[in-house]
C-alpha cells in the first residue's frame, strides 16, 4: 500500500512580515496609550499639589491680613495707638497696611517703611538683573501687615499664640513702650538660590527684622490691590469724606503722594479691603500641553496696562499653572484722624 503524503505548510515570508508589522503597531499603540495615561496621571497629581499650595497660601495670607491693626485692649499695660490718636489727632504713625507694586524685597533699615528707600515701587525689573524669566521678572508685589502681639501670662517676651506672624510664630506684646512699635509680617515673592524656584516668602519684624524665608514654593505671581475709602490716586485725602466702605481698588503706587509722606500714610489708613491674585506653577513636565499662555492673576476686570503684574505671559515650559484670586475685608478700623 502506497503511503499517504501529508502536505505541511508554514508561514510565507510575506505573511511573517505582515504579522510582525501588525504586532509592532499594536505595541506602539499600547506604549502610546500608556504614555498618555502616565502624562494624564502626572498632570492630575501635580494639579492636586498646586491646589494644596493655593489653599495654604490663601489661608496664610487671609489669617495674617485679618490681624491688621489689632490692639490688645484687654491688656491694661498695652500702649494703644487708637487711644493716643483720640488724645492727639496730630500723631502720624506708620499705617498698619502698606505695600509696594512690582517690587523686589530688600531688608529694610528700620520699621519706618513709608519713607524707606530700600524698597521702591517698580524696582523689580532692575533688581532682577540678568534673570529675565518669570521666576523673578513677574511683576509681583509686596504686602506689609502690622499688628500688636499678645504675651503669655508667664513670660512677657513670649507670645501666647493668639497672634501669629506670617511664618506661624507667636508674636508677643511690643518689646518697648513706643507707640510705633508693632509686629510686622511682610509677604513677597523670592527666587530660591538653590532650586531656582519662585516662592511666596515672608519676612518678620519684632524689635528687629528677621531673615526672610520661603513659605509656599511655586508661587510665580503675587498681585495685590487695595480697596480704599475716598482716596484719589496720587492725591492727599480730603478730611471727613470717608465712610469706612471701600469704593475704589488701587495699586500700591497709586496710594503714594509724591513728596508727601504724611499724605501717603493717610491714604494707606483708608484701606478697607485687600484683593490678592496668585499664580502657582508646578515643575517642568507637569502639564499635558506645552504652550505659552497668558494669565490674569487678579481677573481680566483688573487687567491694567499700568500694572505690569496684572497680566503674566508664561513661556512654553511644560509647567502646570493654577490661578486663584480672593478678597479679604479688614476687621479693624485703621483710620487715623
Amino acid at each position: 500500500m502506497k503511503g499517504t503524503r501529508i502536505k505541511q505548510r508554514g508561514l510565507s515570508l510575506v505573511e511573517l512580515l505582515v504579522s510582525m508589522t501588525l504586532g509592532l503597531l499594536l505595541v506602539l499603540v499600547a506604549i502610546g496609550l500608556l504614555f498618555s495615561a502616565s502624562r494624564g496621571f502626572n498632570a492630575v497629581d501635580h494639579g492636586s499639589a498646586a491646589r494644596d499650595k493655593v489653599r495654604l497660601a490663601t489661608e496664610l495670607l487671609t489669617s495674617v491680613i485679618l490681624q491688621a491693626g489689632y490692639e490688645d485692649w484687654g491688656n491694661p499695660q498695652a500702649n494703644l495707638q487708637s487711644v493716643a490718636r483720640l488724645q492727639n489727632s496730630a500723631i502720624d504713625l506708620e499705617p498698619d497696611i502698606f505695600g509696594w507694586d512690582n517690587a523686589f524685597y530688600a531688608v529694610p533699615s528700620d520699621q519706618k517703611l513709608s519713607t524707606s528707600t530700600d524698597i521702591t515701587n517698580d524696582d523689580r525689573p532692575d533688581k532682577c538683573g540678568s534673570d529675565t524669566t518669570t521666576t523673578c521678572l513677574n511683576g509681583s508685589d509686596i504686602l506689609v501687615i502690622r499688628f500688636q502681639g499678645m504675651s503669655a501670662a508667664s513670660n512677657a517676651a513670649t507670645g501666647d499664640r493668639t497672634m501669629l506672624n506670617c511664618g506661624g510664630g507667636a508674636e508677643a506684646a511690643p518689646p518697648t513702650a513706643k507707640l510705633e512699635e508693632r509686629s510686622i509680617s511682610l509677604f513677597h515673592v523670592s527666587r530660591n538660590s538653590d532650586s531656582g524656584e519662585a516662592s511666596l516668602s515672608c519676612a518678620t519684624y519684632s524689635g528687629a527684622w528677621k531673615d526672610s524665608r520661603p513659605l509656599v514654593e511655586g508661587v510665580e505671581s503675587f498681585q495685590v490691590l487695595y480697596g480704599t475709602d475716598a482716596v484719589e490716586p496720587g492725591v492727599a485725602p480730603a478730611a471727613n469724606t470717608n465712610d469706612s466702605v471701600a469704593d475704589r481698588w488701587l495699586r500700591a503706587d497709586q496710594l503714594t503722594v509724591a513728596g508727601d509722606a504724611s499724605a501717603t500714610r493717610a491714604n494707606w489708613r483708608r484701606v478697607r479691603a485687600v484683593r490678592v491674585g496668585l499664580v502657582v506653577r508646578g515643575p517642568v513636565g507637569s502639564a499635558v500641553e506645552v504652550a505659552a499662555k497668558t494669565f490674569w492673576p487678579l481677573g481680566t476686570t483688573f487687567a491694567d496696562v499700568n500694572d505690569v503684574g496684572s497680566v503674566l505671559v508664561t513661556p512654553a515650559d511644560g509647567r502646570l499653572r493654577t490661578l486663584h484670586s480672593f478678597t479679604v475685608h479688614l476687621r479693624n478700623d485703621l483710620t487715623m484722624p
